[in-house]
């Protein structure tokens, strides 16, 4: 269940300026119908908010905010999530779980539920930036 944020680095080999990492990047998560974003020189900021009425069923919706800055000298991308909406959600299904199921079953799926929940939010998170830099190194 722990950390409630993940820091991801990415290397974009490409000669790409800092504009063009952040178009970019604020495109990709536009296709993914984020609609919270906000974006300056070197960074990408988006921000989903609780509650909130989703179109799309993607996990950006439960994150609660990301940010992504780009330092154009050692040419890194990081991407920083938080996903405390994600985890609590885990938790409040743990509890629930084991206040009205009993024995092995109760305690089996609140623990499997909460690996899940982790393993999702940590390689869905990697996923996106991987995304983002594939987009960059590749077909740009």
């Amino acid at each position: 269940m722990f950390p409630f944020t993940y820091t991801f680095e990415r290397e974009i080999i490409t000669d790409k300026t800092s504009d063009q990492v952040i178009y970019t990047t604020r495109d990709i998560l536009r296709e993914k119908k984020v609609q919270n974003i906000l974006y300056g020189p070197g960074f990408v900021y988006f921000n989903e908010g609780f509650p909130r009425a989703r179109s799309n069923n993607d996990y950006l919706s439960l994150i609660d905010d990301g940010k992504f800055t780009y330092n154009e000298n050692t040419k890194i991308l990081t991407y920083k999530v938080k996903l405390w909406k994600l985890h609590l959600f885990a938790f409040v299904f743990l509890i629930i779980t084991m206040i009205y199921f009993e024995g092995f079953f109760g305690k089996l799926l609140p623990v499997f539920g909460l690996l899940v929940n982790h393993l999702f939010s940590y390689f869905g998170s990697q996923g996106l930036i991987e995304e983002i830099t594939h987009k960059l190194n590749y077909l740009s």
